[in-house]
């Protein structure tokens, strides 16, 4: 199968750019095409590394990957973030695996949950409800709750999975087309889209598709933070965060097109417990800094999230799933 190579960037990851862009000349298997999705009216980086070519489209996470790739004509796309850097042979294994398991799309882990540290899985646990799990069958699954449990430990080759992270995929373009991505790019109206890898990979795996997850891709995550340092630094980030994930949850497991009354039942008594040992925990931290206001951005948040899944747009949107 051939493959092109689409990047998505606001052209300011600096030198972790210029590596990742170093790394891709360095294929075994090199790519058709290389070209860089960078958003409107920022320039285009001084340096040029090979062959990229550069396409200005409208700005924003979901709207830079939730495109049609008329440029490409592959059979499959690399799409990665402008922080990452690939082995020689990181394009071949995720080809190779593609290929050989017949999945419609293949994942790098390059955040690699397993590989935390105990007190960082702890905090993943306590805040955010996310767990390792014990079976060998998936790399990640999602839950009724909206959070994600990972493989405590995978060996070092391709698991089916069920979400993923998305700072490299690679996609077979008609899977990827099939899946109408456009119908995401709500989340682009947050100033941050949170939780959009968890959307976007869960839709392929809650429409049918087949998704996997390598463990030895030799993808390295590089981390610039060029579109998160703001969003990480803001006071507004409790408000965005409590928003996000209750849209995200709403549309992907609570209303997601394949639901019923039971299953709507189900998943909300999932996501409210959740919800209030969220809630516990953020009033507790208040008390404990002395600060009760602390607490209001995130009940504001919920709030909001709730009166945005039943506005008229949000409702009109296409069926998250409709295998």
């Amino acid at each position: 199968m051939t493959y092109s190579i689409a990047i998505r960037t606001l052209g300011t990851a600096g030198e972790k750019f210029r590596q990742e862009l170093l790394s891709i000349t360095e294929q075994t298997v090199p790519p058709d095409r290389v070209v860089v999705y960078i958003a409107e009216g920022y320039p285009r980086p001084e340096f040029s590394v090979g062959k990229e070519e550069y396409v200005w489209v409208k700005k924003g996470m979901m709207a830079q990957r939730a495109l049609r790739y008329d440029e490409i004509g592959s059979d499959c796309v690399l799409m990665l973030d402008d922080d990452v850097r690939l082995a020689p042979d990181s394009a071949a294994k995720l080809l190779e695996a593609i290929e050989k398991q017949c999945f419609d799309c293949v994942a790098a882990d390059v955040f690699e949950n397993h590989k935390m540290p105990f007190s960082t899985k702890l905090k993943a646990a306590l805040v955010h409800w996310v767990f390792p799990h014990f079976g060998n069958r998936w790399a990640f699954k999602m839950h009724r709750t909206g959070s994600f449990s990972y493989n405590w430990r995978p060996e070092p080759r391709c698991y089916p999975s069920q979400s993923c992270g998305g700072p490299a995929m690679m996609w077979k373009k008609v899977s990827f087309l099939k899946i109408h991505y456009e119908d995401e790019l709500w989340l682009d109206s947050l100033s941050f889209p949170y939780c959009e890898d968890a959307l976007l990979s869960y839709k392929l795996h809650a429409n049918g598709g087949k998704l996997g997850v390598l463990y030895d891709s030799g993808v390295k995550n590089l981390d610039a933070g060029s579109s998160s340092t703001a969003f990480k630094k803001s006071p507004d980030r409790l408000r965005l965060i409590a928003k996000a994930t209750l849209m995200v949850w709403w549309r992907s497991v609570y209303r997601n097109g394949l639901d019923s009354f039971w299953t709507r039942l189900l998943s909300l008594l999932a996501f409210c417990p959740k919800v209030l040992w969220q809630c516990f925990g953020i009033f507790l931290y208040s008390l404990l800094r002395l600060s009760p206001r602390t607490a209001l951005p995130y009940w504001s948040g919920l709030l909001e999230g709730v009166r945005s899944v039943r506005s008229t747009a949000f409702r009109s949107l296409s069926p998250f799933a409709c295998q």
